[in-house]
């Protein structure tokens, strides 16, 4: 069943965090004066307020694993053959996406709403999908799939420049706890350097979280995600931007 589209009613405030899942991660929020949000949930880490958090990188030994074969309009397949060394709680993939990346059907994705828990010794794992399969899947090994993490499940911190950026948490987040991040509109933003009103921003090595000015020359892999608005920036000190993420 295909997730409806939501425009009120949200169980959790923007600026609420909470241990327990309130929403389904990635659900996209906006509010009346245009700022959007994407439900999120923070690493072991936590996250400080203000400042941009990024993706985690997919585990490797997810990525052109073997499938169990499925009839066309099934909802729940089967991985099989895994060897992973990580642990995968339970629904800790929904959110995410398969991708059939080889043989046969390939080239379709699906949303996944539901996973099994997968730990150290087990060999398969099953996933359930939001829209049933349109053509059945060969096994065997004929058919290899990729499983693609939700971008907003265990959001961290890095210092890494060309991280996936995905938001700005309004509030401090708790290790392991669900929040809204923001991804466009104005927001408030740790800032590094002293970029001029209009400049685009990329996300700082210095410190972590933090935005810095684009520089043509060295940032052609680097993602933009705001600009300064209103004010130049100065370093150290959170300053107004417009997120571009969303």
């Amino acid at each position: 069943m295909a997730r409806p589209q939501k425009r009120a009613g949200f169980a959790q405030g923007i600026m609420a965090i909470s241990a327990d899942k309130k929403e389904a991660i990635g659900t996209l929020r906006v509010t009346h004066d245009g700022r959007k949000f994407r439900y999120a949930k923070a690493d072991a880490s936590g996250l400080g307020a203000g400042k941009m958090s990024v993706a985690s990188e997919p585990n490797a030994q997810i990525i052109d694993v073997n499938v169990v074969a499925a009839a066309a309009g099934a909802r729940t397949i089967q991985l099989t053959g895994l060897t992973w060394a990580a642990d995968i709680d339970e629904n800790g993939l929904a959110g995410g996406y398969l991708q059939i990346c080889d043989g046969t059907n390939e080239g379709l994705q699906y949303l996944i709403e539901s996973n099994t828990a997968f730990v150290t010794g087990l060999t398969t794992i099953d996933i359930t999908l939001e829209e049933p399969l349109q053509e059945a899947l060969s096994g065997s090994g004929t058919t290899e799939v990729s499983v693609i993490p939700s971008l907003w499940y265990d959001t961290t911190e890095s210092e890494v420049e060309e991280s996936i950026p995905v938001g700005i948490p309004p509030v401090d987040v708790t290790a392991d706890y669900y929040y809204w991040s923001q991804t466009g509109g104005v927001a408030i933003a740790l800032c590094h350097g002293t970029p001029a009103v209009g400049t685009m921003l990329v996300l700082s090595s210095m410190p972590p979280g933090g935005l810095r000015a684009m520089a043509a020359s060295v940032d052609i892999d680097t993602p933009i995600v705001a600009k300064q608005i209103a004010t130049v920036g100065v370093s150290g000190e959170y300053k107004p931007v417009q997120l571009l993420i969303d």
